[in-house]
């Protein structure tokens, strides 16, 4: 895995918390030594000794003699849960090849053999301790770091143990070898390529343009084809030697864990490294990325790509500043920050209104290593470019001139203090995950973690009388010292293009702007929806106690109080029958409500007013139309809880189909169905979608004049149904007492007057799986990428044995793809089984093999899948170690599952509609420790039956 490092600002002022022995570890039967440190006045000051800001009071940081430093943080969210982390400050930007890839391909091979761990066995050590591979082992190289990954399922002592003897190993103890380096050189090409496409090449493309004077190869952290392939040992093992030492390297733990006992397994893995001899020059080394040359006069620069939408963009670039983290440039970058989210909030409303002229817009600043770039940016309809071109720049441009409204700031100020409160409340719980992520960020930028605490009160401090003049003069400043850089991609063409963009740009310059008008909005007026509601009826499920209360109009409220996320409270709706709800003669239907629904507002407000009217509160607004039904997740807090309720109950009962929601959908739809076929992946969910549904046009998507004939009066009805039948079922879990949401409950939806049908579960039928036949599909995108997909027709959840059975099937499978595929062959990078058992349509389900690959090993990939095939229907070819990996993992998620709010959210927002679901998941340990390795083979040669599958091939066009 590679990322692209944005080191953004945060939105708010903090980087910081919103707060057997295994076989190759080492022998801990004799007494450890008592750790050492060097010694300190202030451990702070091993992190951030420019800085006036306050360290984390619950981070424990420590510096090994060696220079090694570890962070610590002890936390019970989830209980019984550790994570480590592993940073070594060392990323492409060190590399010193013509073209990039080593830092990346030494990533990898850490998988690959060190000294006390062979070949192949540390992933399969990790999955049989219950870690699944990429869910709980990852790594990222960025431009200036690589960072290794272990979520430990456990908080036992042995497994964190293994955890940093691992990490020991990929710190000092990699082997390099060139046969093992070969092998990999097959996987770390297959993920450069996955990364090749319109995207990819348009963002190389704008690298270039924005950043002359910048070395290009230090922008693409996932390196290049010619980078992997000059990979050999010597370059890995100069990177490693010279990079990964002590000094540059910062162990991050946080969870269920012992202080004193981590410290001590710390000392003993770690304090035996030895620095190299020329530590100082190793560590002090910065990257050379090149000088930036700074835009003196405004300039322009075209990309073409068919399947890209027109978007274009104003970038001004200055030399980075490389600020230090502290109070005064935190204050500095707020206002920055603030002004940003005023002008992103004005770009968006402009282009609501815009009707057929721009899609999306946006701002946003950011600052790397090597530049300063800000940028406001606009997707816009094709065939008017020019007029959404400069619709930007005079919205750009009034901003800039005329400066942001004081009723702008306050309301950005309401929002950040509500979110800060909010987190205050949160930090007791804040995940362990998070914070270890957080920690691992905020050391490699040499920023400070901060408390939710502080940060709450240094907001109070320095903003609670912030003036409108400073925001803009903030905003101003980022606009400064530079020309524009416009950049526009585009489908086709045209003459002169560079010429014609600086012309449209500065005939727009040439346009008068007025001031900007903000519009006063008060509270929500969707207060009253009827008498309050009674229950009528209520139950508790055995497993969980998950209340359970029907109202007299047949709303269903299941309730579940959980102290996971303190201060926080999570609600779910469904409504409605799903796909039944929708014509299967109308294409595209769900997808027009997904993208106009919401857009289109309601009767009292449009969408842009609404989100003004909600400023200062957690409320979300958000419906999605799915297989079991119209549904809405969304996260709150105790004090918004009916305030949340009452946004959806009022798009249910009053919608108001605005003209801007149809527009956007269209106007969206028109730039956006250029990229359907700009990737395989692309193509599988349009085109296979509906071929896996014998053709029903509720999934998938047809013909660009199909789908833009959808429109409101196809939907009204369909809603009209829906808000007065239903029905209706709300989940409510989290951090409140079961009267608040009752009460909250009963004012909104317990109120309304229409009598609703009791939720229950069904299957939709009519829906068939495909007969076998080969599929042949193109795409548009990278000329050398293939996906090759076997699907075999199973059934749906009904048998939940049989849905666990196939479940650990789909984990062997992959085992054994991984092993043939990506480490035998080095043809993929990420070979995945997949097994479906519908919960919505009758009978439907499948079970699968899927690769991205070369064009060349297509057929080779085949026979491998084909190979799978007959291998498992031989009783005895199924081990247990297959079957222990496979499980492990599964067990060890589910068991920690009720020790956070996943599990019960899920399992609360079909409480009374499908029970089976809390049933299975009481039995679900039973059930898969009872299946075995001859169960899985029965399974194979039941479903997995040669010449029955679907197989799909998604080539080049």
């Amino acid at each position: 895995m590679y990322i692209i490092r944005h080191l953004m600002a945060p939105a708010l002022l903090s980087t910081g918390l919103v707060f057997s022995v295994p076989v190759y570890a080492q022998d801990t039967s004799a007494p450890q030594p008592k750790p050492t440190f060097e010694d300190a006045k202030d451990q702070q000051s091993y992190w951030f000794p420019e800085t006036d800001l306050k360290l984390h009071p619950r981070i424990i940081s420590r510096q090994l003699p060696n220079g090694m430093r570890y962070l610590l943080v002890q936390s019970q969210s989830p209980k019984n849960q550790i994570e480590v982390r592993m940073a070594v400050d060392a990323g492409s930007s060190l590399e010193k090849g013509s073209e990039p890839g080593a830092a990346h391909y030494l990533e990898h091979m850490a998988f690959n053999g060190s000294t006390n761990v062979p070949e192949g066995e540390m992933v399969a050590l990790l999955e049989r301790a219950g870690l699944a591979f990429g869910a709980g082992t990852n790594a990222a190289t960025t431009l200036n770091s690589t960072t290794y990954r272990l979520s430990l399922p456990s908080a036992d002592a042995e497994l964190l143990d293994t955890a940093l003897f691992i990490m020991r190993e990929t710190a000092s103890e990699l082997t390099l070898s060139t046969s093992a380096i070969d092998r990999e050189r097959g996987v770390v090409a297959s993920e450069v390529r996955g990364n090749y496409g319109p995207g990819y090449d348009a963002l190389v493309a704008r690298f270039d343009y924005l950043y002359p004077g910048i070395k290009q190869r230090t922008l693409l952290p996932v390196g290049t084809m010619d980078g992997i392939d000059a990979v050999d040992q010597t370059t890995l093992r100069d990177f490693y030697e010279s990079y990964y030492t002590p000094g540059r390297t910062t162990v991050v733990v946080t969870g269920d864990i012992d202080v004193e006992a981590t410290e001590a397994a710390i000392q003993k893995h770690f304090a035996d490294w030895k620095r190299p001899a020329n530590a100082e020059q190793l560590d002090s080394e910065e990257p050379d990325f090149g000088r930036l040359k700074v835009a003196e006069a405004p300039r322009a620069a075209l990309f073409v790509e068919p399947s890209l939408p027109t978007v274009l963009s104003i970038y001004l670039v200055k030399p980075s500043q490389e600020l230090i983290d502290n109070q005064q440039n935190r204050i500095q970058n707020t206002l920055r920050r603030i002004g940003i989210s005023i002008l992103k909030e004005r770009l968006r409303d402009a282009a609501l209104a815009s009707h057929d002229t721009m899609v999306t817009a946006g701002t946003d600043y950011y600052s790397e290593d090597f530049a300063d770039t800000v940028v406001a940016s606009a997707t816009v309809a094709t065939d008017k470019w020019q007029d959404g071109f400069a619709l930007l720049e005079q919205k750009l441009r009034q901003t800039l001139a005329y400066g942001v409204t004081q009723e702008e700031v306050d309301r950005q100020l309401v929002n950040r203090l509500n979110s800060l409160e909010v987190a205050v409340k949160a930090e007791e719980t804040i995940p362990n995950r998070a914070i270890a992520n957080v920690l691992v960020r905020d050391v490699l930028n040499e920023s400070v973690t901060t408390s939710s605490a502080d940060d709450l009160a240094f907001f109070q401090k320095h903003f609670s009388d912030l003036k409108a003049r400073q925001v803009s003069k903030a905003l101003l400043e980022l606009w400064e010292g530079a020309k524009p850089n416009l950049f526009m991609t585009t489908a086709e063409t045209f003459p002169n293009a560079e010429e014609t963009i600086l012309s449209v740009f500065e005939e727009s310059q040439k346009q008068p702007v007025a001031a900007f008008e903000a519009k006063s909005l008060t509270s929500f007026d969707y207060e009253s929806f009827g008498p309050k509601g009674k229950v009528a009826q209520q139950t508790i499920s055995s497993f969980g106690q998950i209340r359970s209360y029907t109202f007299e109009n047949g709303v269903v409220l299941n309730f579940k109080q959980t102290d996971f996320d303190k201060g926080k409270v999570f609600v779910s709706l469904r409504t409605g029958r799903g796909i039944e709800d929708l014509p299967a003669d109308k294409d595209g239907l769900a997808g027009f409500f997904q993208s106009a629904f919401i857009v289109g507002g309601l009767g009292k407000y449009s969408v842009a007013d609404l989100d003004k009217v909600l400023s200062g509160t957690q409320v979300g607004v958000g419906l999605s139309f799915g297989e079991d039904g119209i549904s809405g997740q969304y996260g709150t807090t105790p004090d918004d809880l009916k305030l949340q309720l009452q946004v959806v109950a009022a798009y249910l009962t009053d919608p108001a189909y605005r003209p801007e929601g149809q527009a956007f959908y269209q106007k969206s739809l028109k730039e956006t169905y250029k990229n359907f076929r700009s990737s395989a992946e692309a193509v599988r969910g349009r085109e296979f979608s509906r071929i896996l549904h014998s053709g029903d046009k509720r999934w998938g998507a047809g013909s660009e004049e199909a789908l833009l004939e959808r429109n409101y009066e196809e939907l009204k009805p369909i809603i009209s149904r829906i808000a007065q039948k239903g029905p209706i079922e709300i989940g409510i879990v989290g951090d409140l007492e079961v009267q608040t949401a009752l009460d909250a409950v009963a004012e909104t939806f317990g109120a309304l007057q229409q009598s609703f049908e009791a939720p229950k579960h069904s299957y939709a039928t009519g829906i068939e799986f495909p007969e076998a036949q080969a599929v042949s599909l193109t795409h548009e995108g990278d000329s050398d990428a293939a996906l090759l997909q076997h699907y075999w027709k199973t059934s749906d959840d009904a048998d939940a044995t049989q849905s666990y059975t196939l479940q650990l099937l789909q984990g062997v499978i992959e085992l054994r793809l991984r092993d043939k595929l990506r480490e035998a062959m080095g043809a993929t990078y990420s070979p995945y089984a997949f097994s479906m058992n519908s919960n919505t349509i009758k009978g439907f389900g499948y079970i699968g093999m899927s690769s991205k690959l070369k064009l060349d090993d297509v057929d080779a990939a085949e026979t491998v899948y084909q190979d799978i095939v007959k291998e498992l229907h031989v009783k005895g070819n199924i081990t247990a170690d297959e079957l222990l990996r496979a499980r492990q993992p599964i067990l060890e998620a589910m068991n920690n599952a009720e020790h956070s709010n996943g599990l019960w959210f899920e399992l609360a927002s079909q409480a009374v509609s499908y029970p089976e679901a809390i049933q299975r998941y009481q039995n679900y340990t039973t059930i898969l420790e009872q299946i075995t390795p001859d169960d899985l083979v029965v399974a194979a040669s039941d479903f997995l039956v040669p010449d029955r599958n679907v197989t799909l091939k998604i080539l080049p066009e």
